[in-house]
């Protein structure tokens, strides 16, 4: 809320009356980091504040109207420990280690501008409305350290960092519309250029329709097909052992197996944190009549999974994720599933680990026994979605996962020198929502939004499963 002085008395100090109060924002979070805890209110009823406002997420800046969250906009890693633990900027306006406001509101041709710092050295500009405008100065990981042999007026300063942990700088505008940076450590004094070139586009009404948004689905898949034309297909050696391994969460008994790389993303933390860049992988025998897959995964807690909709484990927590099209006669490189083409989810569900067995094609359903998963643009089925808990052999310590079902549920005949399309990966997320999707083949699966997106099978990313003794 604000309290504006109702009125002064005889010795200058402002009186207030706290009946009387100005809602700014309502539903405003608490933050995730140090840093933050800043609002800047505007008169035109725009109020900017550097924590997340509901319903947005709380990793994000925000900005409200007369009262009404209207915009959110991403920031991954809020405040300066944070930005400790940040991946290295690979793209325009990504925002790293956000903290204090610079001061007040600019003026400019697109509208009143708000600047906030970053830890890692760089400044953020925005409008008043949420829209990203430009980074001043680079990431210290990226950028020249401030250390220029002599000072020279007007010396372009586009590729510098101020260096993280730049505490304090703040901006200005003279009446004649300059702006100036006071850049923090050193006290320079920086004028910003180029602000006047700034134009809004205008207002203007876009429909988009269900068209569009397969049109934008299948550009998804198909970029993600141009990636793997160019790197290769993937293939993982499945083996088919003599000896069983023993599901109990120790790996030692996978150490000659072939691993497929699931994540190695991010980077050690910058300081002051034991933060590390993933390490996920997973490999699969067959033993026998059953088939066995182990995780490395790191993440002792990556399966919490709330199971609040059973077969939909993949809203509602993390999981394992196997994907198989277990028909060698089906098309290859087929863009809708068949008979034989299955996924198979594991996860924890009240402390018991539960798996469910998707089938999207079995010969004989009825249409009103299909099982349907629906978002407001589109429907997808599967025929068959199967608890199949009581038959899983599982096993799990320290980040490491084991797992073993009958091929008899699989539906599956390995074969020395068989090839098959499949995938492997894991979901993340909280106990009770999924928030990340990440595969050995498919790299188009950032979609955590959408029911159909995350539930379908997608067999021409796949990659391929060759069974060797």
């Amino acid at each position: 809320v604000r309290l504006e002085p109702t009125r002064f008395n005889e010795r200058g100090l402002p009186v207030y009356d706290l009946d009387h109060s100005e809602v700014i924002a309502r539903e405003v979070q608490n933050p995730k980091s140090s840093g933050g805890d800043q609002v800047l209110v505007h008169p035109d009823g725009w109020s900017v504040i550097t924590l997340g406002v509901g319903p947005y997420s709380p990793y994000s800046l925000c900005g409200v109207f007369k009262g009404e969250a209207r915009w959110s906009y991403p920031s991954p890693w809020p405040g300066l420990h944070a930005s400790h633990e940040a991946a290295v900027p690979d793209r325009p306006g990504e925002v790293i280690g956000s903290t204090r406001l610079l001061g007040g509101f600019i003026r400019s041709n697109a509208g009143p501008l708000w600047c906030v710092n970053g830890n890692m050295g760089p400044m953020y500009l925005f409008t008043a409305d949420g829209l990203f405008v430009q980074t001043l100065f680079k990431d210290i990981r990226l950028g020249r350290p401030w250390s220029m042999p002599k000072a020279e007026r007007g010396m372009l300063l586009n590729e510098q960092s101020p260096h993280d942990e730049n505490f304090f700088p703040s901006i200005g505008q003279t009446k004649d519309g300059h702006v100036f940076l006071q850049d923090g450590a050193r006290s320079s004094l920086i004028r910003v250029d180029g602000m006047e070139s700034l134009q809004r586009l205008p207002d203007q009404k876009i429909t988009i329709t269900e068209t569009d948004i397969r049109k934008a689905q299948d550009w998804t898949l198909q970029r993600e097909a141009t990636r793997q034309k160019s790197l290769g297909r993937e293939t993982l050696v499945v083996d088919l052992r003599n000896d069983s391994p023993k599901v109990d969460g120790n790996l030692d008994d996978w150490k000659n197996a072939a691993w497929a790389t699931i994540d190695k993303r991010g980077i050690r933390a910058w300081f002051n944190s034991n933060s590390k860049p993933y390490d996920v992988a997973a490999a699969v025998s067959i033993s026998g009549d059953r088939l066995f897959a182990a995780f490395r995964t790191g993440d002792p807690d990556l399966l919490k999974n709330s199971g609040a909709t059973p077969n939909a484990l993949f809203k509602t927590g993390g999981a394992l994720d196997i994907m198989i099209g277990t028909d060698p006669k089906a098309a290859p490189g087929r863009s809708a599933p068949v008979a034989g083409d299955l996924r198979l989810l594991v996860s924890i569900v009240d402390k018991k680990p539960v798996a469910t067995l998707y089938r999207a094609v079995v010969k004989g359903t009825a249409e009103k026994d299909r099982i349907p998963f629906s978002s407001p643009w589109r429907t997808i089925y599967f025929d068959r979605v199967d608890d199949i808990s009581p038959d899983l052999q599982f096993a799990g310590s320290e980040g490491n996962y084991e797992i073993s079902l009958p091929l008899t549920f699989l539906h599956l005949e390995p074969a020395e020198d068989l090839v098959l399309p499949a995938d492997i990966g894991v979901l993340r997320g909280s106990a009770f929502e999924t928030n990340q999707r990440v595969y050995w083949s498919n790299k188009a699966t950032a979609i955590t939004a959408d029911v159909p997106s995350e539930a379908q099978l997608t067999p021409q990313l796949w990659g391929r499963w060759r069974f060797e003794k």
